[in-house]
């Protein structure tokens, strides 16, 4: 459609906004909350290391650590990879004078993951040479043959989801089907998933790596959409690789890393690429989100000491009756990673979309995106007290298409750590903001969420708002505490408030505003990380609607409250 073109017709209009429905439906699927800390592909924040038993002293204990971390071969920036770990952690047991080796995994300070490896210095016990322990099939001293097995299940309630009036927020939707609303409503959920991993030599210093397993999901109760039991099982990993690298004699390291298939894929903390796979509706497990493999990923990444360069093709896994067929190709370079001067660079373009964007009077598609990102993160105090500031822009811009795009999103945030008071907290806050489209402008200026998404301390922005506005048009302010009373317990209190940027909302699932108040949420989630294996969480959330949405709608609306409990088991 030529640009400035107006749709004069009620049928053309009608049109528009059923392709509007159409596009928030997949917004809705695409970027799901993600409850529980799945480790897998967030990048490491840091790697701390205990020995313990008849540890070295001296320059004899400096000599021995710096093995044992170059055999593990896991650092700080880098994304974790369970099977990569699993390979490293073989060859530390095998280093003479380690008796055992452990590692767990538990969320960092600032949004990263820990990973804590624990080492028992001393006369290693007699074993059974045929002996592997589970759940690992063959491992041998340069290769690792190993199960995937992920279960999890998940208990969820509300009382006035969606503000009481379901019919105003989800009424349109052809996927709700008696969707959760006024009074108490539950539902259950569960995951099963079982494959194999492996890594092995192909050669001098190269090594071959794959994945393959299959996911089996399942709900029963009233979820946010649907209502009624429903179950579907699917092929989830199915990608291989090839790394190799080299450790110069001065300790520098240049690792280079080629894979494709079906994998995850995230970009820094996910405000442009989380969430890669969708749930719910006919997949099932709408909360528990336990999909998180694109369709296909192609990627290329060149790492020399704390600096990586990474070019990628990606898919997104969509559901089946709302796919767009997005395609998004990008290049990504960090630098300073594990240090505290981090800066990284995004250019993303989306050569492929049939994600719809629309104004009152015209209608274009996502296709021929382009994104510029700059981020900034400063942490001093890596593991310990001190204060750390992360910020982060970017630009969007379209001109293939039926009216110019130019659309802006960001955030700030400080905290401090406090590592020897009580429960060691990290308080925090973060300001983020995301364009609305002002229609008095020929220039649509919504922002395009993209992929974004993950847990509560990461781009879903209230446990429960989140479901209602996503990363679009939104005005965020977070207040949010991590407290650690305990070794394996961990309690992240939060507070919002929340704004729109435009009282224009078309695309969202409000299409028009009475005022800039959105709402307000208080929260609390509970973990307790029994082993890197075993994790349970629990979580409350209350919801309060403010002007801008309680007049924007017919009747009455009232706060919405959740409360949820799951427990995961990975191997």
């Amino acid at each position: 459609m030529p640009y400035g073109k107006r749709f004069r017709s009620r049928g053309s209009l009608g049109l528009s906004l059923a392709a509007w429905l159409f596009s928030l439906l997949a917004v809705s699927a695409a970027n799901a909350q993600a409850l529980g800390p799945t480790f897998e592909n967030r990048p490491i924040e840091v790697v701390r290391l205990a020995l313990s038993g008849a540890v070295p002293s001296g320059p004899q204990r400096v000599a021995f650590e710096d093995r044992v971390r170059r055999a593990l071969n896991v650092y700080p920036g880098s994304q974790l990879h369970d099977l990569m770990v699993d390979f490293g952690l073989g060859k530390v047991k095998r280093i003479p004078g380690v008796a055992s080796a452990s590692v767990n995994y538990v969320d960092g300070n600032t949004g990263g993951v820990a990973v804590e490896v624990s080492v028992v210095v001393g006369d290693r016990p007699q074993a059974d040479p045929g002996r592997v322990d589970f759940p690992y099939l063959l491992q041998g001293d340069d290769s690792l043959l190993k199960l995937k097995l992920t279960a999890a299940t998940l208990g969820y309630a509300n009382h006035d989801a969606w503000y009481g009036r379901p019919q105003a927020f989800v009424g349109a939707n052809p996927l709700a089907r008696g969707p959760a609303g006024a009074g108490w409503s539950s539902f259950g959920e569960a995951a099963l998933e079982g494959g194999l991993q492996g890594i092995g030599p192909i050669g001098n210093n190269v090594y071959a790596y794959g994945s393959l397993s299959y996911l089996a999901s399942g709900s029963v109760g009233t979820d946010l959409f649907v209502t009624g039991p429903r179950r579907h099982g699917a092929i989830e990993d199915a990608y291989a690789g090839i790394v190799t690298g080299i450790t110069g004699d001065d300790g520098s390291r240049l690792v280079i890393n080629l894979s494709g298939g079906r994998q995850p894929f995230q970009i820094a903390d996910g405000m442009l690429i989380r969430i890669t796979a969708a749930n719910g509706f006919d997949r099932a497990a709408v909360q528990l989100n336990p999909r998180w493999a694109a369709d296909s990923l192609f990627l290329a990444q060149a790492r020399y000491n704390t600096t990586k360069f990474e070019v990628f093709r990606l898919a997104p896994d969509e559901l089946p009756a709302i796919d767009t067929h997005t395609v998004i190709a990008g290049a990504n370079l960090e630098t300073g990673l594990g240090t505290p001067h981090q800066l990284g660079l995004t250019y993303l373009t989306v050569p492929r979309s049939d994600y719809g964007w629309y104004t009152t009077t015209a209608q274009g598609t996502r296709q021929g995106l382009q994104v510029a990102d700059v981020r900034y993160y400063w942490t001093p105090a890596i593991g310990a007290s001190g204060p750390y500031a992360k910020t982060e822009l970017a630009l969007q811009w379209n001109d293939r298409n039926a009216f110019p795009m130019r659309a802006w999103g960001g955030y700030v945030e400080a905290g401090y750590t406090f590592n020897e008071a009580l429960w060691r907290p990290t308080l925090s806050y973060r300001l983020s903001g995301f364009s609305g489209d002002n229609p008095a402008t020929r220039t649509y200026e919504r922002w395009d969420p993209l992929l974004s998404g993950g847990t509560g301390e990461e781009w879903v922005q209230g446990l429960n708002h989140y479901k209602l506005f996503q990363d679009t048009n939104l005005i965020a302010h977070r207040l949010q505490a991590i407290l650690r009373p305990a070794p394996q317990w961990e309690l992240v209190p939060q507070a919002w408030l929340f704004q729109a940027q435009q009282l224009n909302n078309i695309g969202g699932t409000t299409s028009t505003l009475a005022g800039h108040l959105l709402g307000y949420e208080v929260n609390l989630t509970v973990k307790y990380f029994m082993s890197r294996n075993v994790m349970f969480q629990s979580g409350l959330a209350l919801t309060v609607p403010l002007s801008g949405v309680s007049q924007a709608v017919a009747g009455t609306t009232r706060p919405w409250f959740s409360a949820m409990s799951l427990a995961r088991i990975s191997f």
